[in-house]
């Protein structure tokens, strides 16, 4: 069909105008693929060979887009020489891609410049050059309509709010898996402040507001019982000293607000408040 179709279409204007429904139907195509990414996304979890074998299909798509395009062209090429394109200046050969005046008729569009023996020529604009320009043209209408005016795209905006979403969700995964063997002293203001928040609802009552101690031991001095490093003091917060009353807070707070907690804990050595309890256990330094 394609070759029946550049055989009798002698119009350069029909030319252009396949070219442009080609091209347009490619950028189509590689929207509508782009769409089912995006949607494979949201349903199955992405991972690096997933996003590697995503690539390459869609590499493989792009070559054979534009082998198709190339061959398209090379017919035209073929076809227009043997209407005659090439022998005879009067007739131009199929898909040009140049649009460039025969230097037989160079002298029909020189302009007047010259400077310092280099000549003017007024050539139209190259058709490849063209063509690009067109697809630009589709893809910015594509691109336009399906994230800002579809429901189907996203804006930078939803996009911005879905990844912070994911963001805080991973995290969430991944302090779940937080225990005394991986715990990390945190030192973000929001973090610690966190853990302040719980530490003056659960543990204040023992340790007093400021750590002072009370029924629990001072947790501003150098002494700690049971170790004064971020480790230790998350599995003794995490496991609790039944033997001295401290029960355990596993089950009651999760182990992300345990780490919040014991980092916030460490914060209070040396902040020496008013009437503290006399120091137990071990001097740690």
């Amino acid at each position: 069909m394609i070759l029946l179709f550049l055989q009798k279409s002698n119009d350069r204007m029909y030319m252009r105008a396949f070219i442009l429904f080609i091209c347009s139907f490619l950028v189509l195509v590689q929207s509508t693929l782009a769409a089912d990414a995006t949607s494979v996304a949201t349903t199955v979890p992405v991972n690096d060979s997933f996003s590697a074998i995503l690539i390459f299909v869609l590499s493989i798509l792009i070559l054979l887009l534009l082998s198709l395009v190339y061959f398209i062209y090379t017919v035209g090429v073929a076809l227009g020489v043997m209407r005659g394109a090439g022998t005879n200046p009067n007739v131009k050969p199929l898909f040009d891609l140049t649009d460039a005046v025969p230097i037989e008729r160079e002298h029909e569009i020189l302009l007047d410049h010259n400077y310092d023996g280099i000549k003017e020529l007024d050539n139209n604009l190259p058709t490849w050059w063209l063509y690009l320009f067109f697809i630009t043209i589709v893809f910015a209408v594509v691109y336009f309509s399906y994230f800002q005016l579809s429901d189907y795209g996203d804006n930078q905006i939803e996009e911005y709010d879905k990844s912070i979403i994911a963001a805080n969700e991973e995290m969430k995964l991944h302090a779940s898996k937080v225990d005394e063997n991986s715990a990390k002293a945190l030192t973000d203001s929001v973090a610690i402040e966190a853990g302040k928040t719980i530490f003056m609802e659960n543990c204040a009552a023992c340790h007093g507001k400021a750590g002072e101690g009370k029924v629990g031991p001072n947790l501003t001095d150098d002494y700690w019982l049971h170790g004064g490093d971020i480790k230790s003091v998350f599995k003794t917060i995490k496991y609790g000293v039944p033997s001295k009353g401290m029960i355990s807070w596993q089950s009651q707070i999760s182990p992300l607000q345990i780490q919040e907690v014991a980092s916030y804990i460490l914060t209070l050595k040396g902040t020496n408040p008013p009437d503290p309890k006399a120091p137990q256990g071990e001097l740690v330094k």
